[in-house]
């Protein structure tokens, strides 16, 4: 059946819906934000009532068996993202969860199947991809701009000291990890979209400045199937924040820093540097929402489909893995 509007609702309408996503789902072309969700009544309902939510519940099952919601974004705690994809597929409506897509890479895999089993379409939030100075660098990176691929280097860096509300942020179990596999997963992901597939990693994970169950530093060091050799540092006990991607290539540099300010810095063989700008058109998610709805109005695959999240569960467990054993570990 062909749909003339995406109308959302929303599971764990908290921290990231509040900030990256909410005003998105709503001010997006034919896109429409109709219910949230949240365990807190009270909570649930003020939240509605700020974002012009028709509705409001304070249980999953009932929000995706709203018929008013014909599309169902995910952004409850990671070890809830299972049973919450299960729900939505089940009922048959577009699946949008943020990432990484449960704790490991078997349930990104189970939220894969029983999405295809029901005929759900499933995208994972990786929405950096679609801002424009990612967009901007894969170009470059097809053009040939800086040549071939030898090596690159991104960092992460922000201050977390915990969150009494969302304790299970530092809880292996519920959330599979924290400075790689939480705040780090983006970046993962984006390595792999603009510098293809990882072949095998060594890595280095710690607690040490935090005491924390899950990390508060990691380093992955990674093998690319085209022989690129790749860093990723990533760290959350830091008051200075950074984001940054830098590659080098036989021809020239593509360095982002901050990416998430837009700024590139384009310096090819022989001449000089050019200093870019890339500026984002809203809130986090601005870009991949307004890329995802057209593609769910036409009825067309995800651009950004759940295996996606599989590929960077795998680049992560296999860095979790090289970390606890001092071994380096082939990426499958």
């Amino acid at each position: 059946m062909k749909l003339d509007k995406i109308r959302w609702g929303v599971i764990g309408a908290g921290n990231v819906f509040e900030y990256k996503s909410g005003p998105a789902l709503s001010k997006t072309s034919n896109s429409e934000l109709i219910a949230v969700m949240r365990t807190n009544a009270a909570k649930a309902e003020e939240t509605a009532r700020r974002h012009n939510a028709k509705h409001w519940y304070t249980d999953a099952a009932s929000l995706v068996n709203d018929p008013d919601v014909n599309a169902v974004y995910i952004a409850s705690p990671h070890y809830l993202h299972p049973e919450h994809v299960a729900l939505a597929a089940r009922a048959k409506k577009i699946v949008l969860c943020e990432k990484p897509v449960g704790v490991n890479t078997a349930q990104a895999q189970q939220a894969v199947e029983i999405c295809r089993a029901n005929n759900a379409p499933l995208t994972v939030a990786y929405y950096r991809r679609f801002w424009g100075i990612v967009q901007a660098m894969q170009k470059f990176l097809r053009d040939g701009a800086v040549g071939e691929v030898v090596t690159a280097r991104a960092q992460l860096s922000d201050l977390f000291t915990g969150d009494g509300e969302r304790a299970w942020l530092t809880s292996m179990a519920k959330s599979g990890g924290d400075a790689l596999a939480n705040s780090g997963a983006h970046w993962i992901d984006l390595i792999r979209f603009l510098l293809g597939a990882v072949s095998d990693v060594m890595a280095y994970a710690s607690s040490k400045f935090s005491g924390w169950e899950t990390d508060d530093t990691t380093i992955v060091q990674m093998r690319m199937a085209s022989g690129a050799l790749v860093s990723f540092t990533t760290t959350r006990r830091t008051p200075t924040v950074t984001n940054e991607f830098d590659i080098l290539g036989t021809k020239g540099r593509l360095y982002a820093s901050p990416l998430s300010e837009g700024r590139l810095i384009l310096h090819r063989a022989g001449r000089e540097p050019e200093m870019l700008n890339y500026p984002r058109v809203g809130v986090m998610h601005a870009e991949l929402i307004a890329e995802l709805v057209p593609h769910f109005l036409r009825g067309e695959p995800s651009p950004l489909p759940g295996e996606e999240a599989v590929a960077v569960w795998k680049i992560m467990e296999a860095a979790y893995r090289s970390s606890a054993e001092g071994v380096r570990v082939k990426v499958k």
